[in-house]
């Protein structure tokens, strides 16, 4: 097959967009004469002419008029389809992640991958629920909390889970504090809708067999803490998400044993790597370090 004159066609697509040379020419950034040249070229090399010169501009020739309705819907295909690989290929690295992780784990240390990794962009995206990351292609990775593994996706434990109850300075003020886990089975305890079962586990792992009974529930752990840091009543603090509102004094712990629950923080991604194995490898290299660190 002969090679195709892009560049002439593209020159070719832009006057007849505009029916102007000089108006063509601004907007493909060329001079008028370079333009012309390669309208020129593109008629030679068709041995047809495509445009006749009017007193206001240009006007298709029918040949012309012919060729622009066939390759006008191609060339916009093509632009598109171009456009859309370049903003992916840019776009940076898109990570899912629960609000609480996001803001009390990991936008903490962003700082500190951008300074040393300036190249590569990580775009959060905050959900409560766990997304299917096979059915959303614009999400390059994410980090679950939770059992694993899942089907369709590779997934690596990345940091555990030790928990222990907390509650206000204030409410713990107000009343004594339970001495033993079983004092908690009837107290007034904060929990998510999707996660209720981790305070199950936890008194499962403190040898009670008991499943909260008064439990107010809220849709994100990060709602969870703000609450029971106002007082409204004991929540089941999972270390490393909990952590700064221990060090700020706003929740303290019950007992001064943790729990390390079955589930765990995982990297998930899809088995098929797409066009940003290079990005998502640095930033792997680098959560799993800083994991390393806060686990020491």
């Amino acid at each position: 097959m002969r090679r195709l004159p892009l560049r002439d066609i593209e020159a070719f697509v832009a006057v007849a967009r505009a029916g102007s040379l000089a108006q063509a020419a601004l907007t493909m950034n060329l001079s008028v004469p370079a333009l012309s040249r390669r309208i020129q070229q593109l008629e030679a090399g068709l041995a047809v002419r495509l445009f006749e010169r009017q007193p206001r501009g240009l006007a298709l020739t029918a040949a012309g008029d012919k060729y622009f309705a066939a390759l006008d819907p191609a060339w916009r295909s093509m632009t598109l389809a171009t456009e859309a690989l370049r903003k992916r290929d840019h776009a940076g690295l898109t990570v899912s992640v629960m609000p609480t992780f996001a803001a009390n784990w990991l936008i903490p240390r962003l700082q500190r991958f951008q300074a040393r990794h300036s190249a590569v962009q990580i775009v959060l995206q905050t959900s409560a629920e766990i997304e299917d990351l096979n059915a959303r292609s614009e999400l390059d990775c994410a980090i679950r909390l939770g059992r694993g593994p899942w089907p369709g996706v590779t997934s690596e434990p990345l940091l555990a889970v030790d928990a222990v109850p907390v509650l206000s300075p204030q409410l713990r003020d107000r009343y004594d504090s339970p001495r033993h886990p079983h004092d908690l089975v009837n107290a007034r305890l904060i929990g998510t809708d999707h996660q209720i079962e981790f305070w199950a586990e936890w008194f499962a792992a403190s040898g009670i067999d008991a499943v909260p009974t008064d439990c107010l529930v809220f849709d994100n752990l990060q709602v969870v803490y703000e609450a029971a840091s106002a007082g409204m009543g004991i929540a089941l603090g999972l270390d490393p998400v909990v952590r700064p509102f221990i060090d700020a004094g706003r929740l303290v712990p019950l007992f001064a044993e943790r729990v390390r629950l079955p589930r765990q923080f995982h990297l998930v991604r899809r088995r098929d790597a797409g066009g940003k194995a290079r990005d998502f490898a640095v930033f792997r290299d680098w959560l799993f370090a800083e994991a390393a660190r806060f686990a020491a």
